[in-house]
């Protein structure tokens, strides 16, 4: 299970800061993003099911899917 260490949490907000410039924005689109999967949504990257089958680690992946590029933005701010 992906239970994130607090380190690896900080680290993959400040990189996702860099991509998404706003702290409030970011909040915005992640508190979407772990919305969505908690629905069932499937992950925008790829990702062992094992390891992010879990609402806990829903907040790293929707992290992630940022940092990568491969969240439509646009489309999880519409919903």
């Amino acid at each position: 299970m992906a239970v994130i260490e607090y380190q690896e949490s900080m680290e993959l907000t400040r990189q996702a800061l860099e991509v998404v410039k706003s702290r409030f924005l970011l909040c915005i689109l992640v508190s979407q993003r772990i919305h969505q999967l908690e629905k069932g949504a499937q992950p925008a990257i790829e990702v062992d099911p094992e390891e992010y089958a879990s609402p806990k680690s829903f907040y790293a992946l929707a992290l992630r899917e940022i940092i990568e590029g491969s969240m439509d933005l646009e489309q999880i701010a519409e919903e």
